[in-house]
C-alpha cells in the first residue's frame, strides 16, 4: 500500500467506500490577538484583585474595576485606538500601605469681572462660573463643587477650606503624582483679576506588588500586547523578567509591553538610563495633560494593531487618539532620549499626538557594552512572528511522521521526515511566505547558504536547525549630501 492512512485500517475486508478526512494541511494559523490591561481598581469594582478577567466592553471594565478607576479609564482609551482585539485586564487593589497624591488650587486674588474659569485635570475640562464680589473662599468652594459635579471620571476628589482647594488622587500610589493640573488648556480667557496658584500633585507612594506573574498569567492564553498603567521600577522589572521568560523556549509566547513616563527631559533621561528591557516600550509623555495610564493604553492600542498587520512597518505618524498635547521633546533632547531607551511622540498644531519613534528600553549587553539589537519594537515582534510561522507550519507538516536522516529510496506516500525535507520546508517558508508574501525578510540567497539542518546524533527523533533570517527594518531616516555648483561644469 502506497498511501498511509490514519483512520482506515489496513486489515479491512468489509465491503464499502471509506474516505477519511484529514485537515492537517488546511489550517491557515490565523488568530485574534489578546491584549492585557494592567492597572489599579477601586473597591467598588467587582473583579477580584490579582486575577485576570475578560472584558466585554468599556462598561464591563467600569463594573469590574470601578467607575473612575485607572483600569476603567484605560479600557475606554484603549478602545478608542483599537476596536478589534480581545481585551482582558489584570486588576490590582491599592496598596493598603500606600499614600494618595495630593495637589492644591489656591485662589490668591478674586475676580474683578464675571467670567468662566477653565480648569483642566488630566485633560478633563472643569468649567467654573465666577461672579464679581465672590471672595477667594467662595470661589474655592465653587471650584471644589464643580470638580465633584464632574463625576467619577475625574481622577481626583476635591475639598475646599478657606481659599484652598485640596485635590486627592482616587488611587493610592505613585500614579497620582502624574495627574496634570492646568488652566486654559486651549487658550481660554481667565476672568479678569482672578489669580489661582497651582500646587502640583505630589507625595503619592506605595504601588501594588506585582505578585507572581508567572502564576497569575498562566499558560492558557497568549497575551501578545500588554498596557502597563503602573510604571514604577518594581512593576517594570517584574514584567521585564516575565517577558524574557515567555519569549524563550519552552513557552515561546512573548509579548510587547507599553508604558508611559511623565516628566521633563532630565527626568526622562534618568528614568530610561536605569532600564534595559527589550520587550517594554516606555513613551516619554513630557509634561502633557494625559495621565500615564491612559497614554499607555492608547499607545498599546495604536501600536498593536499596526504591528499585528505588519511587524516591520514604521510606526512614525501613527495617531494616538484622544490624547491632547501641548509640547514635545525637540530634536536635541529627543535624539538623546532615543539613546536612553525612551520612545518619543510628537504633537500637531491642533494638539493631536502621534508616535515619533517607538523603541524598546534595551540598551546594553550583560557586560555593559552598547547594543542596539532590539532597538526598535519591531525586532522582537517580527522574530516572534517568524518563529511562530516556523513552529506552526512544522507541526502541521511533520507531526506524526517518521524521522530518517536521508531519503534512501522510500516509496512515495510514506510519512517520513528527513534533513532535506526540513530544509526544503524552511527555505520555502522563507522565500515564498515570509519574503514574497509578507515582506518581513530579505536576502534569500544568504539565508539559503547559511541554513543548517541536522538530525540530532544523540536523539534521532529530533532535528536541529540554525538559520540566519535577515529581517527588514522600519524606515525612519533619509540622509543625503547635496554638493551644489554655481558654474556650469564642462564635460
Amino acid at each position: 500500500m502506497t498511501i498511509t492512512f490514519s483512520e482506515i485500517p489496513d486489515a479491512l475486508r468489509y465491503p464499502g467506500a471509506y474516505v477519511e478526512i484529514d485537515g492537517s494541511l488546511a489550517g491557515l494559523g490565523s488568530d485574534l490577538p489578546i491584549v492585557l490591561l494592567v492597572g489599579q481598581k477601586l473597591a467598588t469594582g467587582t473583579a477580584p484583585a490579582g486575577e485576570i478577567v475578560r472584558l466585554s466592553g468599556v462598561q464591563d471594565a467600569i463594573d469590574k474595576a470601578g467607575a473612575g478607576s485607572m483600569l476603567a479609564q484605560m479600557a475606554a482609551r484603549y478602545r478608542k485606538a483599537d476596536e478589534t482585539f480581545d481585551l482582558f485586564m489584570l486588576p490590582y487593589a491599592d496598596n493598603p500601605a500606600g499614600v494618595a497624591a495630593t495637589g492644591t488650587l489656591t485662589v490668591t486674588a478674586p475676580a474683578t469681572e464675571a467670567g468662566t474659569l477653565y480648569l483642566y485635570i488630566a485633560q478633563r475640562a472643569v468649567s467654573v462660573g465666577v461672579a464679581v464680589g465672590q471672595t477667594a473662599a467662595q470661589i474655592a468652594t465653587a471650584i471644589a463643587a464643580a470638580i465633584t459635579a464632574k463625576g467619577l471620571d475625574v481622577p481626583v476628589t476635591a475639598a475646599a477650606a478657606d481659599a484652598v482647594v485640596t485635590l486627592t488622587a482616587r488611587h493610592k500610589g505613585t500614579c497620582g503624582n502624574d495627574i496634570d493640573l492646568r488652566l486654559n488648556l486651549y487658550g481660554e480667557d481667565m476672568p479678569a483679576g482672578l489669580v489661582i496658584a497651582i500646587g502640583a500633585m505630589e507625595d503619592g507612594a506605595g504601588d501594588p506588588d506585582p505578585g507572581d506573574l508567572a502564576a497569575i498569567i498562566g499558560t492558557q492564553r497568549w497575551f501578545r500586547y500588554v498596557a502597563l498603567g503602573i510604571n514604577g521600577a518594581a512593576t517594570l522589572a517584574a514584567w521585564h523578567a516575565e517577558s524574557r521568560a515567555r519569549y524563550k523556549p519552552p513557552t515561546q509566547a512573548g509579548f510587547r509591553a507599553f508604558a508611559a513616563f511623565r516628566g521633563d527631559y532630565a527626568s526622562a533621561a534618568a528614568f530610561g538610563e536605569t532600564k534595559n528591557y527589550e520587550h517594554i516600550c516606555t513613551l516619554s509623555l513630557e509634561l502633557n495633560p494625559p495621565t500615564t495610564w491612559e497614554t499607555a493604553a492608547t499607545l498599546a492600542g495604536a501600536a498593536a494593531k499596526k504591528l499585528w498587520n505588519n511587524p516591520v512597518i514604521s510606526l512614525e505618524g501613527t495617531e494616538l487618539p484622544s490624547l491632547a498635547g501641548v509640547s514635545y521633546h525637540g530634536w536635541t533632547n529627543g535624539n538623546s532620549l532615543l539613546f536612553k531607551g525612551m520612545s518619543l511622540m510628537e504633537v500637531g498644531k491642533d494638539g493631536t499626538c502621534y508616535i515619533k519613534r517607538l523603541i524598546s528600553m534595551y540598551q546594553t549587553r550583560s557586560d555593559g557594552s552598547t547594543d542596539d539589537a532590539y532597538l526598535d519594537v519591531n525586532v522582537a515582534e517580527v522574530m516572534e512572528r517568524i518563529r511562530y510561522e516556523q513552529r506552526s507550519g512544522a507541526i502541521q507538516k511533520f507531526r506524526g511522521t517518521v524521522a530518517a536522516k536521508t531519503n534512501e529510496g522510500y516509496r512515495p506516500g510514506l510519512p517520513i521526515t528527513t534533513e532535506d525535507s526540513v530544509r526544503a520546508y524552511l527555505l520555502s517558508l522563507y522565500k515564498n511566505d515570509l519574503m514574497a508574501v509578507k515582506g518581513w525578510v530579505q536576502a534569500y540567497s544568504y539565508y539559503k547558504t547559511n541554513l543548517i539542518v541536522e538530525q540530532n546524533a544523540d536523539n534521532p527523533s529530533r532535528f536541529d536547525f540554525r538559520d540566519d533570517p535577515v529581517i527588514n527594518s522600519p524606515f525612519y531616516i533619509l540622509a543625503g549630501r547635496s554638493r551644489f555648483r554655481k558654474a556650469v561644469p564642462t564635460y
